[in-house]
């Protein structure tokens, strides 16, 4: 039987998300779309089949309250994520999540309570941890042939930084910052891959590309080096071929964000957490991904390359596995995500669920207020 969804913020990421939803064919309709744009949307997709009987309204609250649904799609601005998320599991509603689930320790102990018995009612949008090369790597671990895990090892070098300080993603108070941007997918697979949550952090931040004396508010085409500047949206896209999502100068007195952090969590095991993330590097430079050593071997992949590498310790063997993910979103994760909400309209358990996507929130607010505090601090689970 289709299901009918309605989105709750229909931009970039709910766009992607429908796309990998058709992918996989799944049998579903648009019935509902509240956004502040939804009369350009209604025009975008009037030719769409799968909106022909879409209402369109500018308030989520009122599209809730009006339209019969199976099922609801957020894909807000991240600042309305957890308020959102409260009011639909409130309609108890199978509810897809957009991450992070929250911005603010206030937002994340008010969702944690409206989740309550709630917390397998929703799929969280962690795309990494559903990839083919992290399920493998989930296999070693859980297998044995590593040993007992003694410390884990992550980077996430990002190649389209630019994205950060060119657009709304510039803002923390929309964001929560860029540990809940980016660090919330690799906490969420690294907790996934070693079945542990880390209860304590220590982190730092530094900005020291993405800054400047350019005046505040702007905008790329404005500028008279809008042809030459390295980052300016020009270049971007027209030059380095990439998909330009916003023209706010990077290098302005307000483009907010660090560029580069670290962040060590620690588990009560013992486990060591290392990670650094950098926003700086560009094309074959991509790194993602992380190395889990234990006490009989150790193995890493990197996303980008598609390696899986393992490493014994008792024989003079290494085996290297290689994945083919194909053009699908976040290394072909963004299908399994799809999947995995049409398991949750058909009844059935998430693989990536709310108390996922709480567990990561914490984590990365931990981080956060590490950085801010310049101390080690607890992660308020």
């Amino acid at each position: 039987m289709t299901k009918r969804i309605g989105f709750i913020g229909y931009g970039l990421r709910s766009r992607t998300m429908l796309e990998a939803f058709r992918t996989v064919e799944a049998d579903i309709a648009v019935a509902a779309v509240a956004d502040p744009l939804c009369a350009k949307i209604r025009e975008d997709v009037r030719d769409d089949r799968l909106f022909a009987d879409a209402a369109f309204f500018e308030d989520g609250a009122q599209m809730l309250n009006e339209t019969k649904l199976d099922g609801v799609f957020i894909g807000t601005r991240c600042s309305l994520h957890a308020p959102l998320a409260a009011m639909v599991l409130e309609r108890e509603l199978p509810l897809f999540l957009e991450k992070p689930v929250c911005i603010s320790q206030e937002q994340y102990f008010a969702l944690k309570k409206a989740a309550e018995g709630k917390l397998d009612r929703a799929v969280v949008s962690f795309p990494l941890r559903v990839t083919a090369i992290v399920r493998e790597m989930k296999k070693i671990v859980d297998s044995g042939a590593l040993g007992t895990v003694t410390m884990v090892q992550a980077v996430n070098n990002v190649p389209y930084g630019s994205v950060y300080y060119h657009s709304w993603y510039r803002d923390p108070r929309e964001t929560g910052g860029l540990f809940l941007q980016k660090t919330t997918h690799d906490i969420d697979y690294i907790r996934y891959l070693i079945g542990q949550t880390p209860t304590r952090v220590f982190a730092h931040r530094e900005k020291l590309y993405f800054k400047g004396s350019k005046p505040a508010n702007l905008r790329c085409p404005d500028c008279p080096e809008y042809r030459t500047c390295c980052e300016s949206s020009y270049v971007v896209g027209k030059l380095r071929k990439e998909e330009v999502q916003g023209d706010q100068c990077c290098f302005a007195v307000d483009t907010g964000n660090e560029d580069l952090a670290t962040a060590t969590f620690l588990c009560p095991s013992g486990v060591i957490i290392s990670y650094n993330q950098n926003f700086i590097v560009k094309r074959s430079a991509a790194r993602r991904g992380c190395r889990i050593v234990g006490t009989k071997g150790s193995a890493e992949f990197d996303f980008y390359s598609g390696k899986l590498r393992e490493d014994r310790y008792d024989t003079p063997q290494t085996v290297t596995h290689e994945f083919f993910p194909g053009k699908g979103g976040h290394f072909g994760g963004d299908e399994a995500l799809a999947l995995d909400y049409m398991n949750l309209l058909n009844g059935g358990k998430p693989d990536s669920s709310l108390a996922d996507g709480l567990a990561s929130a914490a984590c990365c607010l931990g981080a956060t207020r590490a950085a801010e505090e310049d101390r080690l601090v607890d992660i308020l689970l």
